[in-house]
């Protein structure tokens, strides 16, 4: 009896043993829930939790944590999502019923003005969702057994279904989001003033009906008159012509009621999209006028209220233009959407400013791309050692050919002389042709003359970029630019080209002498004579300006044969190694060189180029005039 009792005792034992272990089993893999509320999506909304916009309010939503953090990071991260397109959805079609009965809208404005960034990233997280959630459902009786599977799988199947719902729609809410942010703040205001234009718009009068007073009938006179034979069937008829009915009232009343007329056979969605176009217009032109008028003030003011995204940033392009505006730039930068934040950080690249340095720092670690290129072209304009290197190690790496063109004309603007052979490399070794144009214009703004020396190398070596690279030395209007110019057309023979370089030499008023160097290698002398202190090498192909002639001539050998002529004085680009100055003056014997000549015509708009030794080159150039016949051939 006793080794029976123990036997019981002991199965008794492992049955209780059993039984806990299956219970803690059933804790570990079961599943808790907590809350999800409107701030769970965002903090920002914290002001429109359990307000008629809280979705949520009503139907109290719990998210089941199951201990697994790929469940729960997708889990949460979805109900985010969904919570926040519920939101969006909740507030359009509140907008619309309060538009429709004439009550104010601010806390749907206010909404939308947060929702209006925050859509776009989840919209185009969707479809991601939907695939994770059907590939979590199908893994789920792998993870998780009992009770906590049929809460996942639950859970997973709400979510997908929502998704499902909302994925192609969410486009339509978006875009509900952003008319409510551009135009519904002022839709009350609008509609009551168009009611008081109709109550004060009067029907057209009428002319006034003019009565003829009664005259009473004078005697008739007896005329005497030959008779008239009268013929046989023979009628006169005599009858008044009708007349047209008479319009009344003015024409500006007439185009009102057209006008009105018009507009009552629109639609609701028809009248709104065209006062949100009349808006933007009107935004327009303000721009435009204070542009104009040169008035950043108000560019200023358009930029920080004006309602509409369209016209706050052509505001922000503007003061770009005009150079003014850095604070609120900075202000738009912070506070605005993505529609204006390029535009202001392009206007702040045109500032190139030094106090907005962090915020070019910043930008180039934008999404947007144009953002990125603005930025690496403003950092270099700062000319900040560290804005360089930047441009160097980051922005001329960059896999977007945008991004590599600001960084080159960014990099020109610190003027270093080391920087040259590295944006020749991009003009040499690209294959983007406009990288290769960006490099062009970078050469013109580094402006050196050894950027001047590799443009004028790549005239001819790279023929595609020829007229280019003239409009980028004319752009310049350095003397070192004007001797290049001479420099090229005197080596090219491209008619076209030198009436290009004519036009440019004209538009900079370059008129003068200039000498072009003939002989392979001599000295520029202190004084006029062969024996004086030499100043500066000379070789051929050389230009300079003529500012002067010897009184006297002088006899000089030159080969076999001795030469009488004058000493002319020339103003050259220095060659002595760490000279401080760029140009040098001094003398050389006539027979040495070629005189240029470039002079206006008189009173005319025409030019003239001549070489006054051998009279080759010589071309008539008006730009004007070759504009005309260019519109003419077209």
């Amino acid at each position: 009896m006793e080794i029976g009792s123990q036997k019981s005792k002991l199965g008794q034992d492992i049955i209780s043993y059993l039984g806990f272990m299956v219970f803690i089993l059933s804790i570990c893999n079961c599943t808790t829930s907590k809350p999800f509320q409107l701030t769970d999506a965002s903090p920002k909304y914290k002001e429109f939790q359990g307000s008629e916009l809280d979705p949520t309010k009503k139907n109290l939503v719990a998210i089941p944590i199951t201990n697994n953090k790929i469940y729960d990071d997708f889990i949460l991260k979805a109900n985010r999502a969904i919570s926040t397109l519920e939101f969006a959805e909740t507030v359009a079609i509140q907008a619309d019923a309060k538009k429709t009965t004439g009550l104010a809208i601010q806390a749907e404005m206010s909404a939308a003005s947060l929702l209006v960034e925050d859509l776009p990233p989840i919209i185009s997280s969707l479809p991601t969702l939907q695939k994770k959630s059907l590939e979590l459902i199908d893994s789920a009786p792998n993870d998780f057994d009992g009770p906590s599977l049929g809460k996942v799988s639950n859970e997973l199947g709400k979510i997908d279904e929502k998704l499902a719902t909302y994925l192609p729609k969410a486009e339509k809410i978006n875009q509900s989001i952003k008319n409510l942010r551009a135009d519904g703040s002022n839709y009350s205001n609008s509609k009551e003033a168009k009611d008081l234009l109709v109550e004060n718009i009067q029907e057209p009068k009428n002319d006034p009906v003019i009565l003829k007073p009664e005259v009473a009938e004078l005697p008739k006179k007896e005329t005497i008159s030959k008779p008239i034979e009268s013929k046989k069937n023979s009628q006169i008829k005599i009858s008044r012509l009708p007349k047209k009915n008479k319009v009344t009232g003015s024409a500006k009343e007439l185009f009102k009621e057209e006008i009105k007329a018009a507009e009552d056979e629109l639609s609701e969605d028809e009248r709104r999209e065209k006062e949100y176009t009349e808006k933007i217009r009107a935004g327009l032109v303000e721009v435009f006028k204070w542009e104009y008028y040169k008035k950043p003030k108000n560019l200023e003011k358009i930029l920080l209220t004006n309602p509409i995204p369209r016209v706050r940033s052509a505001a922000a392009l503007a003061l770009g233009r005009l150079k003014a505006g850095r604070n609120a730039l900075h202000h738009a930068i912070d506070k605005d959407g993505y529609q204006v934040r390029p535009s202001a950080f392009k206007a702040l690249s045109e500032l190139g400013d030094k106090k907005s340095l962090p915020y070019f720092i910043s930008g180039t670690k934008a999404e947007e791309i144009e953002v990125i290129a603005a930025s690496y072209e403003g950092l270099g304009k700062t000319r900040d050692p560290a804005g360089r290197e930047m441009i160097i190690s980051a922005g001329l790496n960059s896999e977007y050919i945008i991004v590599v063109a600001s960084s080159l004309r960014g990099l020109a603007y610190n003027k270093i002389p080391a920087d040259v052979s590295l944006i020749e490399k991009f003009l040499k070794s690209s294959e983007e042709l406009e990288i290769k144009e960006a490099a062009v214009e970078a050469l013109s703004i580094h402006g050196s003359r050894e950027a001047l020396r590799v443009l004028e190398e790549n005239v001819k070596n790279q023929p595609e970029l020829a007229v280019k690279i003239l409009d980028a030395i004319g752009k310049n209007n350095s003397l070192s630019a004007t001797f290049s110019l001479i420099r090229l057309n005197e080596s090219l023979e491209d008619e076209k080209l030198s009436t290009r370089i004519g036009e440019h030499l004209l538009r900079k008023k370059a008129f003068g002498k200039y000498a072009f160097v003939l002989v392979e290698d001599d000295f520029l002398r202190q004084e006029p004579n062969e024996r004086s202190k030499p100043l500066s090498y000379i070789k051929a192909k050389e230009v300079g300006l003529v500012v002067g002639e010897s009184n006297q001539e002088f006899a000089v050998r030159m080969g076999e044969d001795i030469i009488t002529d004058r000493y002319i004085k020339l103003k050259l680009e220095s060659t002595l190694p760490g000279s401080r100055n760029q140009f040098v003056t001094g003398w050389i014997f006539y027979p040495k060189i070629e005189i240029i000549e470039v002079k206006k015509l008189g009173e005319s708009k025409d030019g003239k180029y001549t070489n006054l030794k051998t009279g080759k080159h010589q071309n008539i150039f008006n730009p004007e005039n070759k504009q005309k016949s260019d519109s003419k051939t077209d």
